[in-house]
């Protein structure tokens, strides 16, 4: 840990020096709230209640401090960089083991669009500037806290990414990991003993009305160590959009996924691996809105999501609703207040008459500033 805060203020410092070169500019959010939480889970007729208060970094920002910068190749071309960090304000650590674990990229900007290496946000990541299906297509982005329960992607190491120019307001982006981890599988890349990733989307933008249809697939790693049980690739395919109507932007998305290594909710009640290598199938759909109120904005979310998984001893079938309301107000230009509340159940039942019950309830008050 000492050595990578050390590297960290060693590139922070850097980027002063390197602003006389280049374009550089030193960024970040810091985002900390009280968060409430009370859940209770039930299998089978027993259960545990949790209650929980406490102080949080990210609720409705995740706290993060990057680099970006940018050089003019001339005749029309950029080569730009980013390298963005994700750290919890509350108590200053790291997210995770990574320096630069929410994106380090590198990026050629043109005529013929955009070319980017790296790691960075999928299509479905809810993250990140390649972010396009709930970006569009959900009125959170990638839901409110545990409120959420749809089928997502990540950010992914080892991506290629192209996008194209926007043609009359249509853009499509096709994105390509030719090993999603090599943190946690340092094998060899593009090979069958790696998790790899390709994602599809073409996004519209005419007027007050966006639109996306995005596809994405992981083709599992079936060979070695880090072999997946099912041999099914994971699937996922995205329809949404969002239409401002000036009182009010309202989203509307669905989803389906078929062939998942984990249900996207309540995970621990889908435990085992499913058999004739089907993963876990399902769809999803939200509606959601974003109302200017008062000199802040209003935020509210509507979750469904089914999910079926076929194991060697019985079927697991699963249900997921839940509700998200938000509202932020900004008190300066790069400052702004917020609170919000959400609950969710869940239920998976099973063909051999068990029966598996989560319910939660959320509540937050927090403040961001950019810089």
């Amino acid at each position: 840990m000492f050595k990578k805060s050390m590297a960290a203020l060693a590139v922070l410092s850097l980027s002063a020096g390197l602003a006389s070169a280049s374009e550089v500019t030193l960024y970040g959010i810091v985002d900390n709230g009280l968060l409430y939480k009370h859940s209770k889970v039930e299998t089978n007729g027993v259960s545990t209640k949790t209650d929980s208060f406490a102080l949080e970094s990210g609720i409705s920002s995740p706290s993060r401090f990057g680099i970006k910068g940018s050089e003019d190749l001339g005749n029309g071309m950029t080569v730009s960089f980013k390298l963005e960090n994700g750290f919890n304000a509350d108590d200053g650590s790291f997210g995770d083991d990574r320096l630069f674990n929410r994106e380090s990229s590198l990026t050629l900007s043109g005529d013929f669009g955009k070319l980017s290496f790296g790691r960075m946000g999928a299509i479905g990541s809810a993250a990140g500037d390649f972010d396009a299906a709930f970006a569009i297509g959900d009125a959170f982005d990638g839901g409110d806290g545990d409120v959420f329960g749809m089928a997502a992607s990540d950010r992914y190491d080892n991506m290629v990414t192209y996008q194209t120019p926007s043609f009359s307001g249509f853009q499509a982006t096709v994105q390509y990991s030719l090993n999603e981890s090599s943190v946690d599988n340092t094998l060899r890349e593009n090979s069958s003993q790696v998790d790899r990733y390709l994602g599809f989307a073409l996004t519209a933008e005419l007027g007050a009305l966006q639109g996306v249809l995005a596809y994405e697939t992981q083709n599992y790693a079936s060979f070695g160590d880090k072999a997946q049980a099912n041999t099914e690739d994971g699937q996922v395919v995205y329809l949404g959009g969002n239409y401002d109507f000036e009182v009010a932007k309202v989203f509307v998305m669905g989803q389906y996924f078929k062939g998942l290594a984990e249900n996207p909710f309540a995970a621990d009640a889908f435990e085992g691996d499913p058999v004739d290598g089907e993963g876990v199938k399902g769809y999803g759909a939200h509606v959601g809105t974003i109302v200017p109120v008062a000199g802040g904005d209003f935020t509210g979310g509507l979750y469904y999501v089914n999910s079926t998984a076929k194991y060697a001893d019985e079927d697991a079938d699963g249900k997921y609703y839940g509700i998200a309301l938000k509202y932020e107000y900004p008190i300066s230009k790069r400052t702004s207040v917020y609170g919000g509340t959400g609950w969710y159940k869940a239920k998976v039942d099973y063909s051999a008459d068990d029966v598996y019950k989560e319910e939660a309830y959320q509540a937050y008050l927090g403040l961001t500033h950019c810089f």
